[in-house]
């Protein structure tokens, strides 16, 4: 299976991509409103057009680049959309003592019905935290479930500010998840533990710097702590990105698939190629091309399949290739 475009400009800072699921792409300048649109090409002659879109997601952020709103539209037809409320401590360490103030209330509150929330928030309660409340304003839903939280994420944070625990709730505050994330002496993310509401892992991913060939290593493990995929971003000097490898393994570690990714100056795909497991020649190969806003940002990618015959190279023309349109609304 062929895998969907991984965005090929400067990496993220580490200890940000700890926060990837709150966090909007780090576009420059700041980006109010991201809308990205996977198209369905339509072939007029020898020329592919991007033709109608077949899936739409938009993303709404903040100026300090969390997420406000996410939505998905079937065509133009909104399908999902999701809003998110920050609170900051002294809100959250309300949400808290609203639960504390309930139990004394109630005569008939037992150590049974308490929720995973009131464990949290006693365990953590000489200790400072934060609070993001998601909300469904899907369509389908109607306007009750947009007034209340489908998920509660309690974040905790070290000395130095940086996320290192995300418990999620999920609406009748029972526990969901809990992420937990480490770094090094410098604060970048070293590695980051998603664990089910029993503590049993469900992945871990490691980050590690290798000096020498200026390359950053992203290593994915499963329940089992079976190495699952690794992915080696070579940089240039200026830190851009030069070269991505990304290699699937089996439950056995041994490798599925791999593909290789070659930037331009500007750290944007030019040319990818996939192989099966340990094959010398690439299966697949695939070149990119971009149309850009005055901004600096793509707003239309085109990724085509190359035909490989008799020793040349040749566009497979037959072949629709992948339209991806971006619309950027900027602060």
């Amino acid at each position: 299976m062929l895998r969907l475009f991984t965005v090929c400009l400067l990496l993220l800072p580490a200890a940000l991509r700890a926060q990837t699921d709150l966090r909007c792409p780090d576009f420059r300048p700041k980006a109010r409103t991201v809308t990205t649109s996977r198209m369905q090409p339509l072939r007029r002659g020898k020329v592919w057009l991007p033709g109608t879109a077949t899936s739409v997601t938009s993303v709404s952020c903040d100026m300090y680049g969390m997420k406000t709103e996410e939505a998905q539209y079937d065509g133009k037809n909104l399908v999902l959309k999701h809003s998110y409320v920050y609170k900051e401590k002294e809100d959250a360490r309300a949400v808290c003592d609203k639960l504390k103030s309930q139990e004394k209330l109630t005569s008939t509150f037992s150590e049974e019905a308490t929720s995973s929330l009131d464990e949290f928030c006693r365990r953590n309660k000489k200790k400072d935290y934060t609070a993001v409340f998601v909300y469904d304003a899907s369509p389908s839903q109607g306007a009750e479930s947009a007034r209340k939280p489908v998920r509660q994420i309690f974040r905790l944070f070290n000395a130095r500010g940086f996320v290192t625990e995300e418990h999620a709730f999920d609406p009748v505050m029972n526990l969901e998840s809990v992420s937990l994330y480490a770094y090094d002496k410098s604060n970048n993310l070293t590695e980051l533990t998603a664990n089910d509401s029993e503590g049993r892992q469900l992945k871990r991913e490691t980050y590690t710097w290798d000096k020498p060939t200026m390359s950053r290593i992203k290593s994915v493990y499963g329940e089992n702590n079976e190495l699952r995929a690794r992915t080696v971003y070579a940089q240039r000097e200026d830190g851009t990105l030069r070269r991505e490898l990304l290699t699937s393994y089996d439950s056995g570690e041994q490798p599925l698939t791999k593909t290789e990714i070659y930037c331009d100056a500007k750290g944007f795909p030019q040319t990818e190629l996939v192989y099966d497991a340990d094959a010398a020649e690439p299966r697949y190969e695939f070149t990119y091309e971009h149309k850009f806003d005055a901004k600096g940002n793509w707003t239309e990618q085109r990724k085509s399949r190359v035909i490989v015959y008799n020793g040349r190279r040749m566009a497979g023309s037959q072949y629709a290739p992948e339209v991806t349109l971006r619309d950027f609304m900027y602060y």
